[in-house]
């Protein structure tokens, strides 16, 4: 029996519209969705993707992804999670893995990816919007100038500080939980009156904070842009 295919789809930050053609068209192909859910059982990922494909009739492989730094841990975590895929790829099913803006930046689908490559499997990924991105267009800026770079960073990252003296814009990918460090580290290098922070962008709670030092910590899906 011919294997099945693995497909990263890319499903933008929150709003359905911005979902590209080739992302809808692999969703409606395939007959598996593989769905990243929370500790609630709820995946943001396929309720997006549902608000732009009917997902009716498609079998859902929830997967559910540890949310810890140790890497054994997450190393047994995504090998469970390319198991359950590999099934459904050994028995003739493709498979579209739904990922949160694109897939090939912070997503666990990349882990998923490598690991089902190594052992032989077909993959292909759908590139899409970045939560950034999307953030950047919401507030109708500019991320970079023309010699300036773009320097992206997980806020979990140690020695941030370090990082913020680097030249050029500055983008803090899912930086909830780190925002009181953060905010500080912003005063503390007088970066604080050239970031802004969304919350949720593109979706009904979606939240702007102009003044950095009003932004409260209230969503693990924050972006803080910084100005170059």
């Amino acid at each position: 029996m011919k294997r099945g295919k693995l497909y990263g789809v890319s499903v933008e930050p929150g709003d359905p519209s911005l979902l590209t053609l080739k992302a809808a068209d692999r969703i409606r192909q395939c007959g598996v969705l593989a769905a990243p859910r929370t500790a609630d059982g709820s995946s943001l990922a396929l309720k997006i993707a549902a608000g732009a494909v009917d997902t009716a009739g498609k079998q859902i492989e929830y997967l559910d992804f540890l949310m810890t730094r140790d890497p054994d841990k997450l190393a047994k975590s995504h090998g469970e999670a390319a198991e359950r895929i590999a099934a459904h790829l050994d028995a003739g099913r493709d498979v579209a893995m739904l990922n949160l803006g694109d897939a090939s930046l912070y997503s666990s689908y990349s882990y998923l990816c490598r690991i089902l490559l190594e052992r032989g499997y077909d993959a292909e990924t759908i590139p899409g919007v970045t939560s950034f991105c999307a953030c950047a267009a919401l507030l109708n800026r500019s991320l970079t100038d023309m010699d300036a770079p773009l320097v992206i960073l997980p806020a979990s990252m140690p020695d941030l500080s370090a990082a913020f003296a680097l030249p050029g814009g500055k983008v803090l990918m899912k930086s909830g939980p780190a925002l009181p460090e953060v905010k500080r580290l912003l005063r503390e290098q007088g970066l604080a009156e050239r970031s802004v922070l969304v919350t949720d962008c593109g979706l009904p709670t979606q939240r702007v904070f102009i003044n950095i030092d009003e932004a409260i910590n209230e969503s693990y899906f924050s972006t803080i842009l910084i100005a170059p």
